[in-house]
């Protein structure tokens, strides 16, 4: 059986017809690349030296007291680049990162193209159903996390309702190592997806640019 010629062609051939010849558009300004780095880089800190706070391993011999205390300064720096970008979005009228119920119809469609059920992903805004509700469950866990990690700071000094709301403070850091959980397991499907879907919207966090491929190739 004769192959269709599209098939036929060289990668490199393909890759510079759809991304080379496409159309170089702006779609993530500078504040929304500074608070994507600034908060990508103190969140890991913060993960790992809560990891470590929760349970410390023997072999690393790391000194608590400095631990702790880089886990409290990237803890204010994370909320501090979460700050930044929120406002940037109350300023630009963004709700990209806001999901709605068209959004969310397009998810299982969504989730069998990645199964590879589907051809080609459905139709999306800015961000597909599946990245709006992870990058909108990050930011609404994160101020979660910081809060009970403000209540079990002060030990009952300050914040005592949230002790009680949670039922104690066993369960409270129970919460807060579900939710670490929850960032450790979604972290790098985010990851692979950036790097492996469209690359260009990885260049886009880079440069605040990226190329869309001419309309014949889309």
């Amino acid at each position: 059986m004769k192959q269709p010629s599209k098939l036929r062609k060289p990668v490199m051939k393909q890759l510079q017809e759809g991304y080379v010849k496409g159309e170089i558009i702006p779609t993530q300004s500078l504040w929304v690349r500074i608070f994507h780095w600034g908060f990508a880089l103190s969140f890991t800190v913060v993960l790992l030296t809560g990891l470590e706070l929760h349970k410390p391993a023997s072999f690393l011999a790391l000194n608590y007291g400095k631990l702790f205390i880089a886990h409290v300064v990237f803890c204010w720096l994370a909320l501090g680049f979460l700050s930044i970008r929120i406002v940037n979005a109350l300023i630009r009228r963004d709700n990209s990162l806001i999901p709605k119920i068209q959004d969310l119809k397009q998810f299982p469609k969504l989730m069998a193209y990645y199964f590879f059920l589907r051809s080609s992903p459905p139709p999306s805004r800015k961000y597909n159903s599946g990245q709006l509700i992870i990058y909108f469950s990050w930011f609404f866990l994160f101020l979660v996390a910081s809060l009970l990690g403000l209540a079990s700071y002060w030990q009952g000094k300050h914040l005592i309702w949230v002790w009680h709301l949670v039922g104690g403070f066993q369960i409270l850091r129970w919460i807060k190592f579900t939710i670490t959980i929850y960032f450790l397991a979604t972290i790098p499907v985010h990851i692979y997806l950036s790097l492996t879907e469209d690359i260009s919207r990885l260049q886009a966090m880079i440069t605040g640019f990226e190329r869309k491929p001419p309309p014949n190739n889309r």
